[in-house]
């Protein structure tokens, strides 16, 4: 990690976007800004252009049993709330294959 500024990496329009986001942010929960804070990086919107292979029914990758592709990261989500819906339907498929044994 190497500490910059984001205002001064980021196009003008987004660095301005970003710190009227975290105004509005600490306006609804105070002390959201704090002169410690750091921004570690910013989460862009774009996916991973990797997929990693994962069976249709058992949501195991087809050649390595037991690994559960899943999220941004595998490629099967766009943020983080599908990563997170992702994860869920990857623990309620883990949780019915090992009750089946």
């Amino acid at each position: 990690v190497v500490p910059a500024r984001v205002d001064q990496l980021l196009p003008k329009f987004v660095s301005k976007r970003l710190q009227q986001a975290f105004r509005d942010f600490d306006r609804k929960i105070r002390g959201f800004i704090h002169p410690d804070a750091i921004v570690v990086a910013p989460e862009s919107r774009t996916s991973s252009p990797v997929k990693i292979p994962r069976h249709k029914e058992s949501l195991q990758h087809p050649e390595v049993l037991g690994l559960y592709p899943c999220g941004e990261g595998a490629g099967f989500a766009g943020g983080i709330v599908s990563a997170a819906m992702d994860g869920q339907k990857i623990a309620a498929k883990c949780v019915e294959q090992v009750a089946a044994k």
